[in-house]
This record gives C-alpha cells, sequence and structure tokens, in this order.
C-alpha cells in the first residue's frame, strides 16, 4: 500500500484554532462467526474470529508507517479486537478509546437472525432495507437516533483533534456507522447507503478541515473499502443483497 497515492494523506496543520486538513482512516471491523454465516449482529457484543483477527493484523500493517496520533473504536468486543490488534502493528503505542456511540445500529428482535429468516418471521417489516429513515427493526434503534449519535461522535472527535499534534486518526467501526457517516459527510442519500461496499477489515479513508466551520462541505473521500482479498469473507454482504432484492 505504499505505492498507493490514497495512502498518502495531506495534513496542513495550522496553529492552535486554525483551520487544517486532517485524514481519517475509517476500519470496518474483522469479521465474527456471525457475520460469516450472515447474522445481523447489532449490539450483540460478539468476538472476532480467527479471519477476524487476522483481518485486523493486516489492518495494522498497513498502516504501521502513517503518522497516526488517535485511534478510536466501538465499545463491543469485535471492534476493540480490531483495533487492539491493530495497535499491536504500530511501531509506536497507540492508546484505544472507545465509546458506544459508534456501535452499530441495534437491530432489536432481529439480532443473531440471517436475512432470510427476518424475511420468513418479519414479512411485514422489511421497509428498513429499502428506507432506513422511516422504518425501523422491531424493538431496535431508530435510523434518526443512529444519525445523530453518529453525527454528535464525529462533532466531538473533531473538536477533539483540534488539540491534538499533526497527523492522521483512525476509527474502527461498524458498516452501519461508517455507511451513515459517510453518506452525511457526502451529502448521499440514506436510501443509498446499501451502495457503499464496505467488506471486513476493509480501510476507507476522508480528508477534512479540522476547524472550518463547515466540516461536511470540506470533506473528501480518499479511499474506500480496501481489503486484503484472501481474507474477505461476504457473507453479510449477500444478506443486504437479498434484501435489496427480495423488499
Amino acid at each position: 500500500m505504499a505505492d498507493n497515492p490514497s495512502m498518502t494523506s495531506v495534513v496542513h496543520k495550522g496553529e492552535r484554532g486554525e483551520p487544517y486538513v486532517r485524514r481519517l482512516w475509517l476500519v470496518r471491523h474483522g469479521v465474527t462467526d456471525w457475520s460469516s454465516q450472515g447474522r445481523f449482529c447489532g449490539h450483540c457484543d460478539v468476538s472476532l474470529s480467527p479471519i477476524g483477527k487476522l483481518q485486523a493484523r493486516w489492518v495494522g500493517v498497513q498502516l504501521r508507517s502513517r503518522p497516526l496520533v488517535a485511534l478510536y473504536a466501538s465499545d463491543l468486543q469485535r471492534t476493540t479486537q480490531t483495533a487492539t490488534i491493530l495497535a499491536q502493528q504500530l511501531s509506536a503505542p497507540l492508546a484505544v478509546q472507545t465509546s458506544a456511540a459508534w456501535r452499530e445500529l441495534s437491530f432489536g428482535a432481529w439480532e443473531g437472525l440471517t436475512y432470510r429468516e427476518v424475511a420468513e418471521r418479519y414479512p411485514s417489516q422489511l421497509g428498513f432495507f429499502t428506507h432506513p429513515s422511516q422504518f425501523s427493526p422491531p424493538g431496535g434503534e431508530t435510523f434518526d437516533a443512529l444519525l445523530q449519535r453518529v453525527q454528535g461522535a464525529f462533532a466531538q472527535l473533531v473538536q477533539v483533534s483540534l488539540d491534538l499534534p499533526a497527523g492522521d486518526l483512525v476509527l474502527v467501526s461498524h458498516a452501519g456507522v461508517l455507511r451513515v457517516l459517510l453518506c452525511s459527510l457526502l451529502g448521499l442519500s440514506f436510501e443509498r447507503q446499501w451502495q457503499l461496499r464496505l467488506d471486513h477489515g476493509s480501510i476507507s479513508a476522508i480528508d477534512f478541515v479540522a476547524g472550518g466551520e463547515d466540516v461536511g462541505t470540506t470533506t473528501t473521500l480518499v479511499l474506500l473499502n480496501q481489503h486484503e482479498m484472501g481474507l474477505r469473507i461476504d457473507k453479510e454482504e449477500q444478506s443486504a443483497e437479498e434484501a435489496m432484492q427480495d423488499a
């Protein structure tokens, strides 16, 4: 990845309080046994599978040469494990800062089920897959609630970054969270979030102007879904595709 121009961040660190470009690496956690079976994990605290741990190590190796200054993660096991393994590959120690704000959407009664099982048991409640802002999983979290906590967490991340030294940030989170964040920052329709493919153990990146009046208008997508093909597990993505076809 050293030869990939998208891996080269442009960081212009200004004087304290002045706007400057900051890179944020977006990492989807490694695969779990549930996700490899196409099951909705949501808030269920499942751990990485052996392949998921290899994916996390691969991400750490790819980011080893980057000037990382902060590492954030959801507080669920699959993300904290990914972040911890990632950090172990770095040349300098970096603490993992966790927050529940970066958790995946709660899928309520759907957690632990595959899409086929959801479609069989809840055939009249599949609107979520085409119109997530209008429908929610039974007993789960609303899309608006997810959006509000993700936007709030990102605003806090940007604010904290103003006091950090020059360098890149890393966020290890979940597909739903990362899609919502990207749609929000890039002005994309949330109904089209499924078109943003984010495989397990993948790396994406955005550049934004920290300290600017409107971070969203300064955000640039510089990398999307880079991953180690030999470690890719796409059962969950197949479930999403089935959902779009059947909904």
